[in-house]
């Protein structure tokens, strides 16, 4: 289940391995699955790559997803009427050559190219446009070995986003960085914007951009991922096979995460459908995730319109 319109990387898809940004990466290897987990009582989610000792100390309960709440149900926003402003914040532990942050500002272009083919629905025959179209304005630059390998949570987040966001709850914010705990990211939910507003944003391994070194996850789909967080989105395997689920009627029930490619896998048997291994809220690699369903395109029209308009 490739992408129809996904470009080659420009770079090698190298090991999995960390490799500290600017620096060469080991020869290719084959990666394992990743984990996501969730923290701050409901108030973000994170994805993990493989071999990560992060434990998950408060995994998304129905109770969590309660208090969030869900945005009102609206008329269809029109495909692609929403310009979401996009800045990076790229982080280092030390000044970039004028090479390496011309690899930096290739690889983000990429990763925005990826995220307007996602949310635009290029990538996937069955795959449901949305609302979204994404437009870079801004990249910094920032050397700070503390903020570097930051994870959630803590004092180096709050630093490093109090610093650096720009924008109000209509901006996006990307802060790629080498993070830590084996994290491959995380996002803010729309719904705690007004409460926390200096966090808001998203995190990203740096290596996970278009022509990183994480192999199976280096096609840019964790910041798709965490973008749909951003936009209000829950896990397809949001309340395993409840009727509720991840409260998108169209979005088949998953039962657990998947990982890797398993086509034609089904935890759910009581219903006649597979798992949405392809769906972007899925836990699958990169070349398996390729499209929303036409119900996830609404609710990321209605959180916009609710929260973040």
């Amino acid at each position: 289940m490739r992408r129809l319109t996904r470009r080659a990387p420009a770079y090698a898809v190298l090991a999995l391995a960390l490799v500290p940004l600017g620096l060469a990466a080991p020869a290719a290897t084959t990666a394992a699955s990743a984990t996501c987990v969730t923290h701050d009582s409901g108030s973000a989610a994170a994805r993990v790559k493989p071999g990560s000792t992060r434990v998950d100390p408060n995994a998304l309960t129905a109770e969590q997803v309660s208090k969030l709440g869900s945005p009102a149900h609206g008329a269809a926003l029109a495909t692609g009427s929403v310009t979401i402003d996009t800045v990076y914040h790229v982080i280092s532990d030390h000044a970039l050559s004028k090479a390496e942050k011309g690899r930096w500002t290739r690889m983000i272009g990429a990763q925005t190219d990826v995220l307007n083919e996602s949310y635009a629905g290029e990538t996937s025959p069955t795959a449901a446009a949305t609302a979204f179209q994404f437009r870079q304005i801004g990249i910094d630059w920032t050397v700070n070995p503390t903020w570097y390998t930051m994870t959630p949570s803590t004092t180096a987040e709050r630093q490093a986003k109090a610093a650096l966001r720009q924008g109000g709850a209509g901006t996006l914010n990307i802060y790629s960085a080498n993070i830590g705990a084996g994290l491959l990211g995380w996002a803010t939910f729309p719904q705690n914007f007004h409460d926390q507003q200096t966090s808001d944003g998203i995190v990203i391994l740096d290596q996970s951009m278009p022509g990183g070194n994480l192999d199976i996850y280096s096609e840019g789909d964790t910041a798709t991922h965490e973008v749909g967080h951003w936009l209000g989105l829950y896990h397809t395997f949001q309340n395993g096979c409840s009727a509720t689920g991840d409260q998108v009627a169209d979005t088949a029930p998953e039962q657990s995460p998947a990982f890797n490619c398993p086509v034609g896998r089904d935890t759910c048997t009581k219903d006649a459908l597979v798992d949405p291994i392809s769906n972007f809220m899925d836990y699958s690699q990169d070349s398996c995730m390729d499209e929303f369903t036409v119900g996830q395109a609404q609710r990321m029209g209605d959180s916009w319109t609710a929260y973040r308009a």
